[in-house]
């Protein structure tokens, strides 16, 4: 079809994700701003900093590390190739209720246009953020090779980011605290012996806990329990499995679902440079597709809740 799915940088898919896919290969890359340094490019390869390094940097220089979405050079550098080629192009960002991401790049994309007029280029408001956006670039793309048109996918994508659902633990609160993204209280509680803040998205773009669990455990199994209950055609799925320095929690998060489930597909996927500031370490999660995210959580609330009284 005559148009690619393209991501910026707060999608987190790497390289081979992308070829795997056939999402386009160059992403759209916003700043990052470390204390001491000069401001760079976020790289989701990590060819600047190992991962680690990179997440002891944003952990002991918490609410000091800053991101920036990418400025209408960058974007242009990645979009206007494809235009050049007569094809039109479908972007996805990060999520409105985190980033201002999708506001400047429609600015962005209209101002290119101007130069382009015969072409197309859609914006897509994830409402999610890492793996949950690149989840659904691989859906885009898949539909595309399907044959789907492009302003088909583009409503699909719009209608179906709601049913995108995040299901796992963050473990170290105290991060987020200190980044202005969790109050002192509830980073107290949660950074309390083995208690572990378990979240899904809300409808309008953000995440929220739906609950504490303690024990390691114990919340992995209600974060699989999670996903059973909620996911919609699990088999013909894929599934990808985010975290930000969990490497081993994310492998046996992957294991545990192989042993009762058979999905399309399970790929794990590391938190990158523009989410990593805003996250911190600690986070493992399922991103899945279910049924539309209910409005006050109420549907979701109550499978949690039931799977934790178990």
């Amino acid at each position: 079809m005559s148009y690619e799915v393209v991501l910026e940088s707060a999608c987190d898919l790497d390289a081979d994700l992308r070829k795997k896919y056939g999402v386009y290969p160059e992403i759209i890359r916003g700043f990052v701003y470390v204390p001491g340094k000069e401001e760079f490019f976020a790289d989701n390869e990590y060819k600047n900093f190992s991962r680690e390094e990179y997440f002891k940097i944003v952990k002991s220089k918490a609410g000091k590390v800053h991101t920036a979405f990418a400025p209408y050079n960058e974007f242009v550098r990645v979009i206007e190739p494809i235009l050049k080629e007569g094809k039109d192009a479908i972007v996805f960002t990060i999520s409105t209720g985190i980033s201002g991401t999708y506001n400047g790049f429609l600015n962005w994309a209209n101002l290119l246009l101007d130069d382009y007029p015969d072409r197309k280029i859609a914006i897509i408001d994830t409402l999610k953020y890492s793996g949950g956006c690149g989840l659904l670039a691989i859906y885009a793309a898949q539909n595309r090779e399907k044959g789907m048109s492009f302003e088909d996918n583009v409503n699909w994508c719009n209608e179906n980011r709601y049913c995108l659902h995040e299901a796992g633990p963050m473990d170290d609160l105290s991060f987020l605290a200190k980044n202005g993204r969790l109050s002192a209280g509830k980073a107290f509680f949660g950074g309390l012996a083995g208690v572990q803040p378990f979240a899904d998205f809300t409808r309008d773009g953000k995440n929220a806990p739906l609950g504490t669990i303690k024990g390691d455990a114990k919340t992995n199994e209600i974060a699989l329990q999670y996903l059973l209950k909620l996911a919609k055609d699990l088999d013909n799925q894929v599934v990808i499995i985010g975290h930000s320095s969990r490497e081993k929690r994310a492998l046996l998060f992957k294991e545990q679902l192989l042993k009762v489930a058979k999905p399309k597909a399970v790929e794990i996927v590391h938190v990158g440079q523009s989410c990593g500031p805003n996250i911190g370490p600690g986070l493992c999660a399922y991103f899945f597709m279910g049924a539309p995210i209910t409005d006050g959580r109420e549907e979701e609330l109550k499978t949690f809740l039931e799977l934790k009284a178990k």
